[in-house]
């Protein structure tokens, strides 16, 4: 802190590389920052990391057939374009080297004892597990066509990086769409905010805090409870999913 008498050093660990911006100007200008950014391994990273937790030493007390078999049985899995959609999945959602080894402890667990070998079945075990299901339930199966839409709009908001929306908001994105694409699916305002509300009791949207309870429910900022993977895959086998 920028004062003689009194000094004090206070450590934040955030997500957002803006977190520190988040702060009110007048307490903002009291630091002095440092910033420690540390990025997600990269792609080269995480297969060196994969290899060396998944093979087997050559020097270990297993017999040697076994390990060759093993460590091949490793590279064919990791080779192959199936496993690295799926590790592509797991990573959008998290890429933290702490989850990375969550999921590889997963499918060990998994393997099939009387092979003794891990298999393509065995990681897609160990991520479906993992994975939020609930929310992607509720996607796939209790979600209407204009609560997919609704969903995608807030979606497309959120990667035009606004990061406050609300009802009204979602609705001129809605508008949008069906303005570029001359979607048939056009639906009453009343009859949108009816599937808004459903969202919000499916949990899959929320508010986005409680500050502006005293606001009708169409003004107030909402954000999603479902990341962009799942909202992807829940669409994908969703069966009404134009």
């Amino acid at each position: 802190m920028q004062s003689v008498t009194s000094q004090a050093v206070v450590i934040g660990i955030s997500s957002r590389l803006d977190a520190d911006q988040l702060l009110e100007k007048r307490v903002r200008s009291r630091f002095s920052h440092r910033k420690i950014l540390f990025l997600p391994p990269s792609k080269e990273e995480v297969d060196s990391l994969l290899e060396h937790l998944l093979s087997l030493p050559t020097d270990s007390s297993f017999p040697s057939g076994y390990v060759s078999q093993f460590n091949e049985k490793i590279k064919n899995i990791t080779s192959d374009t199936r496993f690295k959609d799926m590790l592509r999945t797991f990573l959008n959602a998290n890429s933290t080297v702490n989850s990375l080894l969550k999921f590889i402890f997963r499918a060990v667990s998994s393997m099939n004892l009387e092979s003794g070998l891990l298999s393509l079945e065995t990681f897609k075990a160990a991520l479906s597990s993992m994975q939020r299901q609930p929310k992607l339930e509720a996607v796939r199966a209790d979600c209407s066509i204009l609560e997919l839409y609704l969903l995608v709009c807030m979606r497309r908001l959120e990667v035009k990086e606004q990061s406050l929306y609300n009802f009204i908001s979602v609705m001129k994105e809605y508008k949008t769409i069906h303005d570029s694409f001359q979607t048939s699916d056009h639906y009453a305002q009343n009859v949108c905010l009816r599937a808004f509300e459903h969202l919000r009791e499916r949990e899959v949207i929320c508010y986005a805090e409680n500050r502006g309870q005293s606001q009708t429910g169409e003004y107030r900022p909402m954000k999603l409870l479902i990341l962009a993977s799942e909202l992807h895959q829940g669409m994908r086998s969703h069966a009404c999913c134009p």
